[in-house]
């Protein structure tokens, strides 16, 4: 962050914090604070490398937890229809497969709503996604760029290596944690 643009954030109610291998900084903010300096915010991380405004997603506090095999994993939902649409299906089982390897995906037992969600997104690695086209539910853990009919729904507490190293057909079960 510039000189200018941190002097322009630090105010006595905000506070921040570093957390992850990446060193990510968290800014917490009131509502008036965040309004009043949403453009700024989203310019700190669009200069950042494979981040833009549109990659920014709000996650409210509905953890989950996420089995594979013996090892659990926790993510966060987003605040949209669609995350909602699948947090009341769960718990769930499901496949994943590798596809490109910059995701794994997984046919959901049905279709999500995908009202009021962008008609597509550039998701960030780490984000938990629902492609409509396919009804597949999607975990990313490389860049796979903008596409239409993603949906951002969500996103990992952890860094995706666990994910990223399993062998196709692997079982994952979902559930609120």
């Amino acid at each position: 962050m510039t000189g200018s643009a941190a002097a322009q954030l630090a105010t006595p109610a905000s506070s921040t914090a570093s957390y992850g291998e990446w060193g990510r900084t968290i800014t917490f903010m009131s509502s008036q604070e965040i309004a009043g300096r949403a453009s700024v915010g989203c310019t700190e991380r669009a200069s950042q490398p494979g981040r833009n405004c549109r990659n920014v997603i709000d996650v409210d506090e509905t953890p989950i937890k996420i089995t594979i095999a013996d090892t659990v994993v926790t993510a966060r939902l987003a605040d949209n229809a669609t995350a909602r649409d699948l947090a009341a299906q769960l718990p769930l089982t499901l496949i994943f497969k590798d596809f490109n390897h910059v995701e794994k995906v997984a046919t959901l037992p049905r279709r999500l709503s995908t009202d009021g969600v962008p008609a597509g997104a550039d998701p960030d690695i780490g984000d938990i996604g629902y492609y409509a086209p396919s009804g597949d539910l999607v975990f990313y853990y490389g860049d796979v760029g903008y596409w239409n009919g993603i949906a951002r729904i969500g996103r990992f507490d952890t860094t995706m290596e666990l994910i990223e190293h399993q062998d196709d057909n692997f079982q994952v079960t979902i559930e609120r944690s």
